[in-house]
């Protein structure tokens, strides 16, 4: 009995000890496994036929390299863009001018989160930093997003509105899906997105009417197709295509009096070069 009382002892000191072992064992290899949280970087840039932003065409007749650096860290994100013209051409700036030249610079910093499972709320700011030929103001924007994750494809809406200069609201929806195509490259994915817009404008300077009044509904729409091509584990290249229209009723005049190159419907191509580590 006694003997048999000290083996039990025995047999539970060490399964308890085994325990220990296999847990500490456990902890120290996830512990390893895990990467250390550190912020992500991506520095992308593009080369396209022509720079539209919103529906409007912001150049006409010259390629334009829109290079860009985004940090991103715990969900806190801080993007800065900017736009190098080779060859400007506004019909509406201050003075003609030709040649190459960098007329815009967008800082954005924002702030994701996941406030339930697939649905990712996002608010943030931008500040448009414009060449003093092409506007006599800079311009300053709060908004805000939602995002839903589903099995085949997402679906959000965003909210921007002017807080500095030509108030207004702008409004965007958007479906969008990746499609793999494994078989071919790793991790090449064909990307698919489509959207349209509102403009809810409270100043008729902004966006000018045919009869003069304030321009309040359908803005444009946006078919855009890339073609992501994994060059290493770092660098991605994509060549796109994307066509811009507009969505009828005052919108068709509107975009085409803004646009430099006088024109409403839009197609541009290009690829973009990006690198994430």
């Amino acid at each position: 009995m006694e003997i048999s009382g000290v083996r039990n002892k025995r047999f539970i000191v060490w399964g308890l000890v085994f325990c220990l072992v296999a847990w500490w064992a456990t902890a120290a290899w996830a512990d390893e496994a895990k990467e250390p949280e550190r912020p992500q970087w991506n520095i992308s840039t593009d080369l396209l036929s022509q720079y539209v932003w919103r529906g409007i065409g912001l150049s006409r007749g010259g390629i334009v390299l829109q290079p860009a650096v985004t940090v991103t860290y715990k969900g806190f994100s801080l993007n800065v863009w900017n736009n190098f013209d080779m060859n400007e051409k506004n019909p509406y700036g201050v003075h003609t001018r030709r040649g190459a030249t960098w007329n815009e610079t967008d800082i954005t910093p924002s702030f994701s989160y996941e406030v339930y499972p697939n649905l990712t709320l996002t608010a943030g700011l931008v500040y448009y930093i414009l060449d003093g030929n092409n506007s006599q103001f800079c311009s300053f924007e709060v908004w805000g997003g939602a995002d839903y994750t589903l099995p085949w494809f997402n679906f959000g809406v965003q909210v921007y509105r002017e807080v500095a200069h030509y108030p207004g609201t702008y409004l965007t929806w958007y479906i969008h899906r990746a499609i793999d195509i494994p078989y071919l490259i790793k991790g090449m994915n064909l990307d698919l997105l489509a959207s349209w817009s509102a403009e809810f404008s409270n100043d008729k300077a902004a966006y000018p009417t045919p009869d003069n009044s304030y321009f309040q509904g359908f803005d444009n729409g946006c078919l855009a197709v890339a073609l992501n091509i994994p060059i290493n584990k770092y660098v991605t290249i994509a060549p796109k295509i994307q066509y811009w229209y507009a969505l009828g009723g005052q919108s068709t005049a509107v975009l085409s009096g803004l646009s430099w190159d006088g024109k409403h419907n839009h197609v541009l191509g290009g690829v973009n070069l990006t690198v994430n580590f």
